[in-house]
């Protein structure tokens, strides 16, 4: 979204301490006992397919939005969008963003303007009169905050998702970047974490309307066939408010949707699916100000994949250490978030109440932990990044850098082999 940036932190070591996004603790769901996904509400096994962003929500705008009813998001409403671009509203003319069978849809979600501290959730289908018991996105009152997240779509309807918004109102923008239906043939590749760029340390900032390729498609890596990646892509020491948007080279930057949204000074992470280019290329694309970026590489699709790719209907909270106690400074949180055969996991990972600032990194239980971050936060805020990654018998490690902080993991969905 290329819009007002998240207030976010400053980093503080070469493994990024700053947060993706940030709210005040009490605008955090309330915990609730953790759960494990069961085959009951976990949709159709799907490959996935990568695409261009397309903007299907914007609230601000009376052309991107259904019904033609532009307006924020109420306090505590549920708000179902239909996955499609409208051409006009008198008579209403949309045009599908995704095919009918699509079994989940991967979206960057933007909270702007809100007014009071608080939270979005996404969801296949809300439920008026409850609370959700997850959160995609928390987010600050006054600031602009985004996540990726992957929704289940609902089959046997015409493709849509629903956002509740918790306190306040503010306006919400969704771009879809990729979705996954079954009999597509690209799947799922977890990979050992691994960082391909660091600005401070190799290739200099990236200016102004400064573009830069990263090689992402490399056969040391595993990633020789990849037709997407996964990335978590970091905007730190920014001399100003600007974005960065990630897309395929060899091709035009996509005229809606950014991927990352940063203040000057501050540090910013989200995780980054994105197409690869014919030359085995992503480009990264600042749009202002000078910038340092990193880019870390947790996995892909392609051919050679081997996960396909079930979403939760309803998302369900794995683990919540508010019930409990606080991960300590250098300690680790071996978690059980889903039960069954799954090879991989979708999660929302969120680091609450730090005491000092720090980051979180998600590996599987039986790997050595990789010199990769995946959430970024800083001491007294709250902060959520989507996590995708192997796991091993249907546990994670959870570790924390430095001082103590509540955890929270939610499940999204899971990979399974096929």
């Amino acid at each position: 979204m290329n819009a007002r940036p998240a207030a976010l932190a400053a980093i503080t070591a070469l493994v990024l301490t700053g947060p993706a996004v940030v709210a005040a603790p009490a605008a955090v769901a309330a915990p609730a006992a953790p759960a494990a996904a069961t085959a009951g509400d976990l949709t159709t096994p799907g490959g996935f397919t990568g695409m261009s962003p397309t903007r299907v929500l914007d609230t601000r705008n009376a052309l991107l939005v259904p019904n033609g009813e532009q307006r924020p998001l109420n306090p505590d409403e549920y708000y179902t969008t239909p996955l499609v671009t409208f051409t006009s509203h008198m008579p209403p003319t949309t045009h599908p963003v995704v095919p009918a069978d699509t079994t989940a849809v991967v979206v960057n979600v933007t909270a702007t303007s809100p007014t009071a501290d608080g939270y979005l959730t996404l969801s296949a289908a809300g439920h008026p009169g409850t609370v959700p018991a997850t959160s995609s996105l928390n987010f600050k009152a006054g600031k602009t905050v985004s996540n990726l997240v992957t929704v289940a779509v609902l089959p046997g309807t015409t493709p849509a998702i629903t956002v509740y918004n918790h306190a306040g109102t503010t306006d919400v923008v969704l771009d879809v970047v990729g979705y996954y239906r079954a009999g597509a043939t690209d799947k799922y590749a977890p990979l050992t974490p691994s960082r391909l760029v660091d600005s401070r340390t190799d290739g200099g900032r990236l200016g102004g309307d400064g573009v830069r390729s990263v090689q992402v498609a490399r056969p040391e890596l595993g990633t020789a066939d990849a037709r997407a990646v996964i990335l978590n892509v970091t905007a730190t020491e920014a001399t100003a408010d600007s974005y960065l948007t990630v897309y395929p080279t060899g091709t035009a930057r996509p005229s809606v949707g950014s991927n990352v949204n940063f203040s000057a000074g501050k540090t910013v992470p989200n995780q980054v699916v994105v197409p690869v280019g014919a030359d085995g290329k992503i480009d990264v694309y600042n749009h202002v100000g000078s910038v340092d970026v990193v880019v870390d590489l947790v996995g892909y699709y392609g051919p050679s994949g081997t996960g396909l790719f079930s979403a939760l209907g309803t998302p369900v909270r794995a683990y919540d250490t508010r019930s409990s106690t606080a991960v300590e400074p250098g300690g680790t949180r071996t978690v059980p978030v889903v039960q069954g055969q799954f090879m991989g996991a979708a999660l929302n990972v969120t680091a609450t109440e730090p005491t000092t600032d720090g980051h979180l990194t998600v590996y599987p239980a039986a790997a050595a932990r990789p010199n990769t971050s995946n959430l970024n936060f800083t001491a007294g805020l709250t902060v959520a990044n989507s996590v995708t990654t192997r796991t091993d018998d249907g546990r994670v490690t959870i570790y924390n850098n430095d001082g103590y902080t509540h955890v929270i993991a939610d499940l999204t969905g899971v990979f399974v082999a096929g």
